[in-house]
């Protein structure tokens, strides 16, 4: 729980650059409004890492469950073209790239190495696949195509 509470700020903003070239935690969105202590906010930037690790926690496990089970459905799936083994490889690196660029700073480096040795171990198992069905593909044109 939070409470919000008004002070008035002592110092004054002489360089409205420093106020952009602080780096934060956008929390929320500017869509959806949330209710705190009766007032409106749409978005939040939190820029104390303490305050935002746990929320960047708890967002980053839920993407990663969601990609997990979407990965699981995709290898899992009996596709002869091929589409969902790239799918999953395109899922993988697009994940990988939102949490370089988004959460890399609010999460511990031992939590993104286990990330990363899933998302490896993922990644090598739907390269394996996607390249066995590649040569079966082939395999099977070539010999088609001596008749």
């Amino acid at each position: 729980m939070y409470i919000i509470r008004q002070k008035k700020n002592k110092y004054k903003l002489k360089d409205e650059s420093q106020l952009n070239d602080m780096n934060g935690f956008l929390f929320g969105s500017k869509n959806k409004g949330y209710k705190i202590a009766g007032e409106e906010v749409t978005s939040l930037t939190i820029y104390n890492k303490k305050l935002a690790s746990p929320i960047a926690k708890k967002q980053v496990d839920h993407k990663y469950g969601r990609l997990i089970s979407l990965l699981t459905d995709l290898l899992v799936s009996d596709d002869d073209s091929g589409e969902c083994y790239k799918e999953a490889l395109n899922q993988i690196e697009r994940f990988r790239q939102i949490i370089k660029n988004k959460y890399r700073d609010y999460l511990p480096k031992k939590e993104l190495e286990v990330m990363g040795k899933n998302l490896s171990m993922f990644q090598k198992e739907a390269k394996n696949r996607f390249m066995e069905l590649q040569n079966t593909l082939s395999k099977s044109s070539r010999k088609s195509s001596c008749k």
